[in-house]
């Protein structure tokens, strides 16, 4: 495991670089790309899955978005979906500089907004030869159609509203401005979705706390997220193999199924874990092991 540290544009990009247990210089590995949740840091979910995957004989790179934890920019915790995007580009740039990546096994896996990310920045990129998602989420369906698909589109107009007027507070001297990604109160998100409850769990609580993810977001960032798609031109683009996986209980789970169903691919797969939440697909240990043990398998065949 190395500490690393690469560019996207003229920001420094703060990654953990894992290799196989068995690792050879003088050989080539398939790599693989690990993209965190929106207000997520490398620590959590996405170093996680590295870890599990590097110990399957990948190169493994997790790393913190481009505004976010020990990565540069500013203002801090700016979520754009396009620098999203480029920051996975930009991990396989690096990665195509290490002598012992083959360039042309390189794939991505995406958790959450991460996932979203992954499978945009593998429309676009096509050094990307095998994608994966843990409980996708596709930033733009979220806010226009609402966690679990029961909201109102009209109802994200007042969002984009809201960050324009962030913007010329800010242009005029104001502070930024930020909303939370994560409820402060697990009692009233509990009212609104199991998952929000276990949200509250998973990163306000020693379960995957993490002192650079605060769980919030510039208010800014909310005019590129709810008029954003990550799924776009995936009927014409995602051609590359699809290993898609969701939990059954996740609130999320439309938004897996329907990327399983519009992908271009004739090589995809969508796996639902029985009994398994969005956020359970983190890190529990029963629900880790059965993605990984069809993400691995996966990776090794299509890389």
């Amino acid at each position: 495991m190395e500490a690393v540290t690469f560019k996207n544009y003229v920001w420094d990009v703060a990654g953990i670089l894992r290799l196989p247990a068995d690792f050879d210089p003088s050989r080539q590995y398939a790599a693989i790309v690990c993209v965190h949740p929106a207000g997520g840091v490398k620590e959590q979910t996405g170093g996680l899955y590295a870890e599990k995957l590097a110990a399957q004989g990948f190169v493994t790179l997790a790393y913190d978005a481009t505004f976010q934890g020990d990565s540069t920019g500013e203002p801090r915790h700016l979520e754009n979906p396009n620098m999203r995007v480029e920051d996975v580009s930009a991990a396989i740039d690096y990665l195509s500089t290490l002598p012992y990546v083959d360039k042309e096994r390189i794939g991505v896996l995406g958790i959450c907004a991460g996932g979203g990310y992954a499978t945009n920045a593998t429309v676009i990129d096509s050094r990307i030869k095998a994608l994966g998602t843990v409980s996708a989420v596709n930033y733009g369906q979220m806010y226009r159609h609402g966690w679990d698909n029961t909201a109102k589109p009209q109802d994200c107009l007042a969002l984009r509203d809201l960050a324009a007027a962030a913007r010329s507070a800010e242009a005029n001297g104001e502070p930024t401005q930020y909303l939370p990604t994560v409820p402060d109160d697990r009692e009233n998100a509990a009212k609104i979705h199991p998952d929000f409850a276990e949200a509250y769990d998973y990163y306000r609580t020693p379960r995957a706390q993490h002192r650079n993810a605060p769980g919030k977001l510039t208010t800014r960032s909310l005019a590129q997220l709810v008029t954003y798609d990550a799924f776009n031109n995936v009927e014409l683009f995602l051609t590359q193999p699809v290993q898609i996986i969701a939990g059954s209980m996740a609130g999320t789970r439309w938004m897996s199924e329907d990327l399983f169903r519009r992908a271009a691919s004739k090589n995809k797969d969508l796996l639902v874990v029985e009994g398994g939440t969005h956020m359970a697909m983190y890190d529990q240990p029963a629900m880790v092991e059965a993605a990984v043990g069809k993400l691995a398998p996966f990776f090794k065949t299509h890389l």
